[in-house]
């Protein structure tokens, strides 16, 4: 997305000087059994792990390493992005890393940019190890129909979300996943 408001579905090139992925280092460690190549995509590289130890998709096995993925997925957002809502550095940086431009002068502005912007998260947090690029959906639908697609869901709720990551996250599925404060139905 640029700040003129043309928004087309496009790739975006990724911006450089990530910090190491060393939360998928630390999970991947778990099973030196398995060959994990640092520069794929984080959740085809657990697929291909759950493949190769010919995990149930339901078994105890996969689960429990699905959590664990999980969780090392939302500390590599934080690293690479920053935990806190109000830092206008962390929006800057997310903003590089999408190729808005301008980037934006506030906080209040960063948000109301990020308000409308659909990016795969999963995808968000690969280009920083793969060094690929990122992107930008024309609406949540289209978002929505990706993720299905490929399977790249974001975890819903983690301990360790920060307050970007809470902003960023979308509905998918029809189970709220974040972007605000949402009311609960009675």
């Amino acid at each position: 997305m640029n700040t003129t408001g043309n928004r087309k579905s496009k790739k975006k090139k990724s911006r450089k000087n990530y910090p190491s992925a060393d939360h998928f280092d630390e999970f991947f460690a778990r099973y030196p059994a398995f060959d994990y190549h640092q520069g794929s995509s984080s959740i085809q590289e657990f697929y291909r792990m759950c493949d190769m130890f010919d995990w149930d998709r339901e078994g105890p096995e996969r689960k429990e390493a699905h959590d664990r993925f999980k969780t090392a997925l939302v500390k590599q957002f934080n690293s690479f992005y920053g935990t806190e809502v109000n830092d206008i550095e962390s929006w800057r940086g997310l903003s590089l890393a999408l190729e808005i431009f301008p980037l934006p002068s506030d906080v209040g502005e960063a948000k109301r940019i990020f308000a409308g912007t659909f990016v795969n998260l999963d995808d968000l947090v690969d280009v920083g190890s793969t060094g690929g690029s990122v992107t930008q959906f024309e609406s949540l639908e289209e978002l929505k129909d990706y993720t299905i697609a490929t399977g790249k869901y974001f975890p819903k709720m983690s301990a360790y979300a920060g307050g970007i990551l809470k902003f960023l996250l979308r509905e998918i599925l029809n189970h709220h996943v974040g972007g605000g404060s949402h009311r609960r139905r009675r």
